[in-house]
């Protein structure tokens, strides 16, 4: 058991040390202001999105991007949203929409949105963007300039998260405490392995051209965790992938409350571990029982290095995320009990091979 504490001790050592990395590689859009000819073709997925379409079109009408279209898939929405697009496609002209087709037998909703828009879209670039996110009047130029600059395929970025309730605070901040506690980002793009794959589908910015090539949603259009899978293959076929996170740039209000916070990452909470059980079960274990086998194998000294460790690891994430370092720190332990609820639910579904998600099935 001293050799399982020994683990234990070492394998938070190297996440802190991940996150620290992670942390001090500022890994946000540079800035600049340097105009791009290309056209952008910014791609909406929606389905029962009337609160979220007007603020994302309000920041996106506010860019300083001067060459760029906007699709909307209406995918089959029961609430406002079709009267929102009428709407603003009347005050802009750039604004574009059109209605789902019904989906096909082996497709999930969200590919099958996106790859239809792929088919209307006309840029050089396609920014696949989610509906509850907010863009800076800069960010669409400053991501077109990164992309082009470093000869990307894709780009993804992480925004930052807005949470404006305890509860948001204790379950929202787990995906980027999963993502820059196992990955250093940077090796997304600077290591043609694909293990050291991210990506999220809140933002998926591709060369036009090789996206229609491959046809990326279609590739994948069994999955409900697209991004990871789209990100895992394209680093497969030597493409090359940056992962970014949103500072002030890319922002976005994921879940308004615990349960719904609960229900939507519960059904993917295994592919931030590679797509492994097993994996998840074993970091959830360790990560949970590590205090306790730390402090009854080698003592006190070296549980409080263990604690400090957690801290510095705490701290680093909150600081990379650009969210409340204190509150992150008081709350961890509520944050930890989240991540225990997500792995038993993710059994559950396994179980049930089968979640909903805005009036769908989705199989787990």
């Amino acid at each position: 058991m001293e050799i399982l504490a020994w683990g234990i001790l070492f394998f938070l050592t190297l996440r802190t040390l991940v996150a620290v990395i992670n942390a001090l590689g500022q890994l946000y859009l540079p800035s600049g202001n340097e105009q791009v000819n290309k056209k952008l073709s910014v791609l909406i997925p929606a389905r029962n999105e009337e609160k979220n379409l007007p603020v994302l079109f309000a920041s996106l009408l506010e860019s300083d991007y001067l060459n760029f279209e906007i699709w909307v898939c209406d995918d089959h929405s029961t609430d406002a949203t079709n009267s929102i697009l009428k709407k603003w496609s009347k005050k802009d002209k750039r604004i574009n929409y059109f209605k789902g087709k019904d989906l096909p037998e082996g497709w999930m909703g969200k590919n099958f949105a996106c790859h239809q828009l792929s088919q209307k879209a006309t840029g050089d670039y396609f920014l696949f963007i989610d509906a509850d996110v907010i863009v800076s009047e800069d960010s669409l130029s400053k991501a077109v300039n990164y992309a082009g600059k470093r000869q990307v395929s894709l780009l993804s970025i992480f925004p930052k998260q807005i949470m404006q309730k305890i509860s948001e605070q204790i379950s929202v901040p787990f995906m980027n405490w999963a993502l820059l506690n196992l990955l250093p980002l940077m090796l997304v793009l600077k290591s043609g392995k694909s293990i050291f794959s991210a990506a999220n589908g809140q933002f998926m910015l591709f060369n036009a051209e090789e996206y229609l090539q491959n046809k990326w949603h279609e590739r994948v259009k069994r999955s409900n965790v697209e991004d990871i899978l789209i990100a895992r293959l394209m680093k497969g076929s030597k493409k090359r992938v940056a992962v970014l996170l949103g500072d002030n740039d890319v922002f976005c209000r994921m879940y308004t409350g615990y349960s719904e916070a609960l229900n939507g990452f519960s059904r993917n909470v295994h592919e931030f571990f590679l797509g492994k059980r097993w994996l998840m079960v074993f970091f959830w274990i360790v990560l949970i029982a590590g205090p306790l086998v730390v402090y009854s194998y080698l003592g006190w000294q070296y549980f409080v290095l263990f604690m400090g460790l957690l801290l510095i690891n705490c701290i680093a994430v909150s600081l990379a995320s650009k969210q409340n370092v204190l509150l992150n720190i008081v709350l961890h332990p509520a944050q930890m009990l989240f991540f225990s609820q997500l792995v038993i639910e993710n059994f559950k579904l396994k179980l049930k091979k089968k979640s909903e998600w805005k009036g769908r099935v989705i199989p787990v």
